[in-house]
């Protein structure tokens, strides 16, 4: 990863972090990993700073649950936190940190909250728009962390519209006040995220920067 785009991650993290102590105890840098892009993704958690963040995605690959198992592994010697999306049984299964919500899984939101809870598990979530937010803001108590995309053009998703940096930190504001750390995630690279730097986000998430 390049250095200079953990360094200024890391720098956000510190300055936002005057909020309850569990924002303090999230990592500047998320990734997300994927069957596509990011189709081993051991190799590139050597490549993040220590004690960063993993969401597990790799929703089709063959033997999911074993190289679920492998990642976790290796989160636990760099000091990862290890996050699985959208499967609570595995997540719980494999002794993950925490459970991501992407868009698919908001649909019974309280229940998911519930029965996240209820394992002990922290937990994520996707955010692409105002509407979105503030029904994630009404569950603010159980939610960790949200991460607002697209912040710019990505690979992910070529040619999909991005949001504006006043939307994108309108926000990252409203989630901030309300006590959930948001991440930046879409596109982020050194000089994106220096557009950003006046937002309150605890750090970054994405593939790019890790592969």
């Amino acid at each position: 990863m390049e250095p200079n785009l953990a360094k200024l991650a890391r720098q956000l993290n510190l300055r936002n972090a005057d909020r309850p102590p569990l924002l303090r105890s999230l990592p500047a840098v998320i990734l997300m990993t994927d069957d596509h892009r990011l189709a081993d993704p051991i190799p590139a958690l050597a490549r993040l700073p220590l004690r960063s963040m993993v969401i597990y995605r790799h929703y089709n690959h063959p033997d999911r649950d074993k190289l679920a198992w492998r990642v976790r592994q290796a989160c636990r010697k760099y000091g990862h936190l290890f996050f699985v999306s959208a499967d609570i049984a595995l997540a719980t299964r494999i002794a993950a940190h925490g459970l991501h919500l992407p868009d698919r899984a908001q649909s019974h939101l309280r229940h998911a909250l519930q029965t996240a809870q209820s394992c002990g598990l922290m937990v994520s979530a996707s955010v692409h728009g105002l509407s979105q937010l503030n029904w994630l803001r009404v569950f603010a108590h159980n939610i960790d962390a949200v991460i607002i995309s697209p912040a710019f053009a990505t690979q992910s998703h070529p040619g999909a519209k991005h949001l504006s940096h006043q939307i994108f930190n309108q926000l990252a504001c409203l989630a901030y006040r309300a006590g959930i750390a948001p991440y930046a995630l879409g596109g982020i690279n050194y000089k994106h995220l220096l557009q950003l730097k006046s937002a309150p986000i605890s750090g970054i998430a994405g593939i790019g920067f890790a592969t």
